[in-house]
């Protein structure tokens, strides 16, 4: 979580970032994927939580409300493999399955 700024656009706005990193725990080691960010403007929060968005107690009730719980996602190896090929082309497949396999996953191209 980032403090509260004012936003670029449009500059009356406050809000907050927060970001987390994103890994493919599938495989030994884990595999850093990236980082997921959300913008989020502080006017709703300050009705839900009626602090002011600059004040710190605002950030502290906001942090400890929003715990981060890793979602428990099943996929098969295949549709794994589809999402690395997706992300970084063959080099970053396990080799698990065949590109055959990828349907459904993988987009297909448009017919024109």
């Amino acid at each position: 979580w980032f403090n509260p700024y004012h936003f670029h656009t449009p500059a009356t706005k406050i809000g907050t970032t927060v970001s987390a990193p994103v890994y493919d725990r599938s495989v030994n080691p884990s595999l850093f994927l990236g980082v997921v960010a959300v913008d989020s403007y502080m006017d709703a929060l300050e009705q839900v939580l009626g602090e002011d968005a600059t004040s710190s107690t605002m950030l502290q009730r906001f942090v400890l409300l929003s715990t981060a719980r890793c979602p428990k996602i099943d996929l098969t190896e295949c549709e794994l493999d589809a999402l690395r090929f997706l992300g970084g082309g063959e080099d970053a497949t396990c080799g698990v399955c065949n590109s055959t396999s990828y349907a459904g996953t993988v987009p297909e191209k448009c017919p024109f």
